[in-house]
């Protein structure tokens, strides 16, 4: 039996990579069924797997990192993150701004990541961070979502 496993190591490699492949398919399986399951018919611009949060300014303490999956919606933006089951409903009238900054809660996070300046549910101004893959294109989709983005001066309003 150990002449087998050291003359077929590649079957051995192939099929832990195919495994991890499955794992994988598994994890966004899942994450796309409850995606379908709590949103159900609400048509989704954009999704993200992957995605880094680095938390929000008025979060307490340094920003700290998860991993998850990023919606765009036509009234929303949703964060969820896989392991730490943090969650970020932001309404698209409360975002006024979406832009690329290396530097969030005072700390330079090494790396670009994508910024969303909003309104939160206590009327007070506060900022996500999250390092999408393909920024320009969210940062647009973002803008194309939020009400009267064609004026130039226009601000959301304090839901």
């Amino acid at each position: 039996m150990t002449e087998f496993f050291e003359n077929q190591q590649w079957m051995i490699i192939a099929g832990l990579f195919f495994g991890l492949l499955a794992y994988v398919a598994l994890l966004r399986w899942r994450d796309r069924r409850w995606i379908e399951g709590r949103f159900g018919r609400n048509p989704v611009l954009a999704m993200s797997f992957g995605v880094n949060y680095f938390g929000c300014f008025g979060d307490p303490g340094p920003p700290c990192r998860s991993s998850g999956f990023l919606l765009l919606m036509r009234d929303r933006l949703f964060y969820r993150s896989r392991v730490k089951r943090i969650e970020l409903d932001i309404p698209a009238h409360a975002i006024f701004r979406a832009y690329m900054d290396r530097v969030h809660k005072g700390v330079d996070l090494h790396q670009p990541v994508m910024k969303i300046d909003f309104i939160d549910p206590g009327g007070n101004r506060n900022t996500a961070a999250f390092k999408v893959h393909y920024p320009a294109q969210w940062i647009r989709a973002i803008e194309n979502i939020r009400p009267g983005n064609d004026a130039a001066a226009s601000q959301p309003t304090v839901p």
